[in-house]
């Protein structure tokens, strides 16, 4: 875990803001991208008044397997290009998958941290959103990819747009209280930060570990069983990386039951009640969004409230500058 000099607080970076008629680069640092999807999510996009520019391998699928899109050099190349090109504006991920970490040692990270600009993608793309959070210092989005747009309904759409165009506080994020689960009650503020739970885990130990000190924490993930997570989060605390966080906000386990017997003997609540109550921070489960079919957006790095008796997360400050 990256540990900061004392009383030295680090302000995050904010990219400028999106408006219509700008330009939005898409890139697959992860998985293969289906064309079919790629081109309705974009349709979506350019409908809103942007212009989309896709990078030169986003299509393409590595010789050696078929789990990356295209060599590591060459998703690589596109993310560099991205972020230097002055013609871009806001960099999209067209889909997660696997990969985004093979990547890390070859980010031009003084290109990055000298062009702050809206990156959004979930899932694996949490590997790229801890390191460019922790070395090149701007906040990012985890909020759906490209081929995922098309899925969501208005009011998850018309998050997504607010927090990427408005220079205002969004306030409570639109979040059914009923709909989640009060694992440890109380109230905490702090900046967001977290994502796919494995993949946070995997980055312990590395000079991309994530840090969680005065962060509001917030984990998810897909496809698996509930003893996975168990040693995520064990991992996880046995680095040191929940010491100092703030609070917690638990989405989902999602495809958890599949790996279990029928009735299941654990569950993910259970995991959430066992391993967070200890810790007494406030927790709170079920919030929608990552793998979900209506994923909220959330502002990794902009300052929010927790409420875990209510059962609400609200956002403090804008999550892009003017």
């Amino acid at each position: 875990m990256r540990v900061n000099p004392p009383n030295l607080e680090i302000t995050v970076r904010k990219p400028h803001r999106l408006q219509p008629g700008q330009t939005i680069g898409v890139v697959a640092p992860s998985s293969p991208v289906p064309a079919e999807d790629l081109e309705k999510g974009i349709a979506l996009i350019t409908a809103r008044g942007y212009r989309v520019v896709v990078g030169e391998h986003v299509l393409k699928q590595a010789g050696h397997c078929d789990y990356l899109a295209g060599e590591d050099a060459a998703r690589a190349v596109d993310l560099n290009a991205m972020f230097a090109r002055q013609d871009i504006d806001a960099i999209f991920c067209a889909r997660g998958g696997y990969g985004a970490l093979r990547l890390l040692d070859r980010l031009d990270w003084a290109t990055l941290a000298a062009n702050p600009k809206i990156f959004v993608g979930y899932s694996d793309i949490t590997s790229l959103h801890a390191a460019i959070l922790g070395r090149a210092n701007f906040g990012t989005f985890h909020a759906p990819m490209v081929t995922a747009h098309p899925k969501l309904d208005e009011t998850v759409r018309s998050v997504f747009w607010q927090l990427l165009e408005s220079t205002e506080p969004l306030g409570a994020l639109p979040a059914d209280p009923a709909q989640m689960q009060t694992v440890v009650g109380g109230t905490a503020e702090g900046e967001l930060a977290g994502g796919c739970l494995c993949l946070l885990a995997h980055a312990c130990g590395s000079r991309y570990a994530p840090d969680f000190d005065g962060k509001i924490v917030v984990l998810e993930d897909v496809n698996d069983a509930v003893y996975h997570a168990d040693r995520d989060l064990w991992q996880l605390r046995h680095a040191g990386a929940f010491e100092e966080a703030a609070g917690f906000v638990i989405g989902s386990l999602t495809g958890w039951k599949k790996h279990e017997a029928d009735p299941p003997c654990n569950t993910p609540e259970a995991l959430w009640h066992d391993f967070f109550g200890p810790l007494g921070k406030p927790v709170i489960s079920g919030f929608p969004f990552g793998h979900e079919p209506n994923p909220l957006s959330l502002p990794l790095g902009v300052r929010a409230r927790l409420d875990a008796d209510a059962r609400t997360l609200t956002l403090l400050k804008p999550a892009v500058r003017p």
